[in-house]
C-alpha cells in the first residue's frame, strides 16, 4: 500500500527515529489502523527519499515500541493499540455503585461471604501462631522450606505435576510465575507458539520481553496437534505456551487423548513447554497436566486465585530438573522472594483441606451461573464448560463484536471481545466473552444476562459507525 508519512515527519533527530515517531503519530490519529500492512522497506525508502537501511531501522524501532509486528515472509503489520487490545476493565474503574456497569467482562471468581470469613479467620490465626520466619525471612528466594514441601506434595497429588520440593518455586501469582518461566528459556527475538486465541497477559508479556508470538489453530479442545506439528516443523520455536484447561477466552479443555497427542509433538521437537494451568482447580480432579507427560521439558504454573479470592496471590511454578538455577536469578531481580505471609495462609489452607472445599464451592457456584446462562441465552450459540468462569458467545450475523461491545456499554453492560486475546492481526471473530464471576450479586448477573439476551435478539442501530 502507499502511505504518506510526510505530515508527521519532523526534522529533529536521526531520520529512522523521525520515521518511527511519524508511524506512531499516524497510528494514534487513525491514519494507520490495526491490521494494516506497511509498505515494503524499499518502497517506503523511495517514497521518503531515504535509504533502505534507514527504513529497516525505523521499522525495527517501531516494533520495539510495540507499534508494529514483523512476520517472516508476510511483511510488517500495524499492531492494535494497547488500549484497544486490552479490555477496559484492565485500565481500572471507579468504585462500583448502583448505577455502574454490570460487569460481565473480567475473569473473577465468585467470592461468597464464606470465603471472606475464612480469609479473616486465617489472618487472625496467623497473627497468633505464625512463626517469626514468616515475617522476618528474606531468604530462601524460592520460598520457605515447609511451604514448598507441602505445596510440592499437593501439586503432585491434586494436579499430577511431577517434581520434588527443589523443583518448586513460590511466586506472586500465576502471571509472575509465567513471566519467570518464559524469561528463563526465551530470549529477545525468539519465537513462541501459542493458541490462536490466548491469554491477554502473554500478548503483553511478548511486548515487554521482546519475543515473537505466533498463533496455532484451535478447535473445541484447544490447540490442534497436526497444526502444532506443522508450526514446530516450519518455525522451530523456542517454546510453546499452552493453556490445556479452560483456555481463556474460549473455555476449550483438552481430553486426555488430546493431551497425549500434544505432548508427543512437543517431545519429538524438543520444545520447551510453558503450561498455564491456572484454571485446573475449576475442574474436578480428573485431568492430568501436560507437564506430567514431558517433565523434562515442562514449566508448570498454577495458582489459587481463581478458586479463592483474587487478592491471594499464591502462585506455584514447577521447573524441569536442572533449570532452577536459571529461574532463581530472575526471581531475585523481579521480586526477591514471594510474600511469605501469603504462602503461610495458603499452606494452612492446603493442610486443613480448605483449598479443596473452596474449589468445590467455586465449581458449584459457577455451575449455578452456567445454568442461568443456559436458561437466558440458550436460544443463542455459545460454548462453555459446566464450571467455567466464562461463556464464549457467537453473535448473530447482523452483529460485529465491536458493535455489540459499544451497544452493550450503552445498555449498562461491560463485555469483552476477542481482540485482547488475538495473536495475529486478523479480523476478530464475531464472538464475545461473557464472564460470570465479577458480579457477586446473582440478581445483578441475571439482570445483565437479560439485557444481553435482548441485544442479541435485536439488530444493530442503523447509524452505528465502527472504525476498524
Amino acid at each position: 500500500m502507499t502511505i504518506d508519512l510526510t505530515p508527521y515527519l519532523t526534522d529533529t533527530g536521526p531520520k529512522y527515529l523521525a520515521i518511527a515517531r511519524a508511524l506512531s503519530e499516524a497510528i494514534r490519529l487513525g491514519e494507520l489502523t490495526p491490521g494494516t500492512r506497511l509498505p515494503p522497506h524499499r518502497q517506503l525508502a523511495e517514497n521518503l527519499a531515504v535509504s533502505v537501511q534507514t527504513v529497516s531501522r525505523a521499522y525495527a524501532q517501531a516494533e520495539k515500541m510495540g507499534l508494529v509486528q514483523a512476520r517472516v515472509g508476510s511483511g510488517t503489520w500495524v499492531n492494535a493499540l494497547d488500549d484497544a487490545r486490552e479490555s477496559a476493565y484492565l485500565r481500572g474503574h471507579e468504585p462500583r455503585h448502583e448505577s455502574a456497569l454490570i460487569d460481565l467482562s473480567i475473569a473473577h471468581p465468585v467470592c461468597p461471604p464464606g470465603h471472606h470469613l475464612r480469609f479473616r479467620q486465617a489472618l487472625m490465626e496467623l497473627a497468633d501462631h505464625a512463626s517469626p520466619d514468616v515475617i522476618t525471612a528474606c531468604r530462601p528466594i524460592a520460598g520457605l522450606p515447609h511451604q514448598r514441601e507441602r505445596a510440592s506434595a499437593w501439586l503432585q497429588s491434586r494436579l499430577g505435576v511431577p517434581g520434588e520440593m527443589d523443583d518448586r518455586i513460590l511466586c506472586n501469582g500465576a502471571a509472575h510465575g509465567l513471566m519467570l518461566a518464559i524469561a528463563s528459556v526465551v530470549q529477545h527475538g525468539d519465537l513462541v507458539l501459542t493458541e490462536a486465541l490466548t491469554d491477554h497477559g502473554l500478548v503483553a508479556l511478548s511486548r515487554t520481553l521482546g519475543f515473537q508470538l505466533r498463533g496455532v489453530a484451535i478447535d473445541s479442545e484447544g490447540i490442534i496437534p497436526e497444526a502444532l506439528e506443522s508450526a514446530c516443523h516450519r518455525f522451530k520455536p523456542r517454546a510453546v505456551y499452552l493453556t490445556p484447561t479452560q483456555l481463556n477466552p474460549t473455555g476449550a479443555t483438552r481430553s486426555e487423548a488430546r493431551r497425549d497427542a500434544v505432548a508427543e509433538v512437543l517431545a519429538r521437537h524438543r520444545v520447551w513447554l510453558i503450561e498455564d494451568d491456572v484454571h485446573a482447580l475449576l475442574e474436578a480432579p480428573s485431568l492430568t497436566s501436560l507437564t506430567a507427560r514431558i517433565p523434562q521439558l515442562g514449566f508448570h504454573v498454577t495458582s489459587m486465585t481463581k478458586i479463592t479470592v483474587p487478592g491471594l496471590r499464591a502462585g506455584y511454578l514447577t521447573v524441569p530438573r536442572g533449570q532452577l538455577h536459571h529461574v532463581l536469578p530472575r526471581m531475585r531481580a523481579t521480586t526477591w522472594m514471594a510474600t511469605p505471609l501469603i504462602f503461610e495462609l495458603a499452606d494452612r489452607w492446603i493442610a486443613d483441606g480448605s483449598i479443596e472445599t473452596m474449589a468445590a464451592e467455586q465449581r458449584e457456584l459457577l455451575g449455578e451461573r452456567q445454568k442461568l446462562v443456559s436458561r437466558l441465552l440458550g436460544h443463542h450459540a455459545f460454548t462453555s464448560r459446566p464450571t467455567s468462569l466464562h461463556v464464549w458467545v457467537t453473535l448473530p450475523d447482523a452483529w460485529r463484536a465491536e458493535e455489540m461491545q459499544q451497544q452493550a456499554e450503552q445498555e449498562g453492560l461491560a463485555i469483552t471481545t476477542a481482540v485482547p486475546f488475538m495473536v495475529e492481526q486478523t479480523p476478530p471473530p464475531r464472538r464475545i466473552r461473557v464472564s460470570l464471576g465479577a458480579e457477586q450479586d446473582l440478581q445483578r448477573l441475571e439482570e445483565g444476562l437479560k439485557r444481553l439476551a435482548i441485544l442479541l435478539d435485536e439488530s444493530p442501530p442503523p447509524m452505528m459507525q465502527i472504525i476498524y
